[in-house]
């Protein structure tokens, strides 16, 4: 009886972000695939939540399957593509042949050849793909960098601010945020005379809402600088008008 061949996968996820999203689930379905097709039985499955840029001895995962890739005498391991051994094209090219060396069949799910042929042309495409991956990080980067920005300045003109009246882009939500009721709701309170204290109460005892005192107060100072805010933007939009 002709023994099946053995193999062992890794998977990758850039950022704790992404953890709950589909990466693995994607990644694990075109690696089965590629691995059903070719007859190969998966011995042990690995799944890094590192950046692409980490070196490959920095990765808790990836030395784990090397261990027991060496363990139980493996030596083809499975990516989805070669942008999850890295992003980075100089630690994608230096991992690639030190693993070779080892004598180790890396195999990209996506495109079996990337790895095996060790021609001057397969060298080349390789590269030119990690450069690929690498600028489109980059690019995203950057797109979401642009895209923060813009949210701030939008943000803060609809007096959506953080604590240092910043416009906000990220992070929890703040009551407020959530409940835009509240902002009427807590004035009229505090215009009847009652303390922060007591507005905590009545908030939770006839709505429902949980909030403390000190978050009424901080609710309060919001307010002040909000409605501050929005007179001086219509303001200016009056002065814009006015000149044109």
């Amino acid at each position: 009886m002709t023994k099946k061949k053995e193999c062992v996968i890794y998977l990758r996820t850039s950022t704790l972000t992404n953890k709950d999203g589909d990466s693995y689930s994607r990644q694990k379905s075109k690696i089965r695939d590629w691995v059903k097709s070719n007859g190969y039985q998966v011995k042990g499955e690995y799944w890094d939540v590192e950046s692409g840029s980490k070196n490959i001895v920095d990765r808790p995962q990836f030395m784990k399957m090397i261990s027991d890739s060496e363990k139980w005498k493996i030596k083809v391991l499975v990516f989805e593509n070669q942008s999850r051994l890295s992003r980075d094209i100089i630690v994608q090219e230096s991992s690639y042949r030190l693993l070779s060396s080892k004598g180790y069949q890396l195999i990209s799910s996506e495109n079996p050849s990337t790895f095996i042929e060790d021609s001057p042309t397969s060298n080349l495409i390789r590269q030119i793909l990690g450069c690929v991956s690498e600028f489109d990080k980059s690019s995203l980067v950057e797109k979401l960098r642009v895209s923060r920005v813009r949210k701030r300045k939008l943000n803060k003109n609809k007096g959506i601010v953080t604590r240092n009246r910043e416009g906000k882009c990220e992070g929890r939500k703040r009551i407020l945020e959530k409940h835009p009721e509240l902002e009427k709701l807590i004035v009229t309170l505090k215009r009847k005379g009652l303390s922060w204290m007591k507005i905590s109460q009545f908030l939770k005892v006839e709505y429902g809402y949980s909030v403390s005192d000190m978050t009424v107060g901080k609710i309060l100072k919001d307010i002040v600088w909000m409605r501050k805010e929005r007179r001086r933007l219509r303001r200016v939009g009056s002065e814009l008008i006015l000149f044109s």
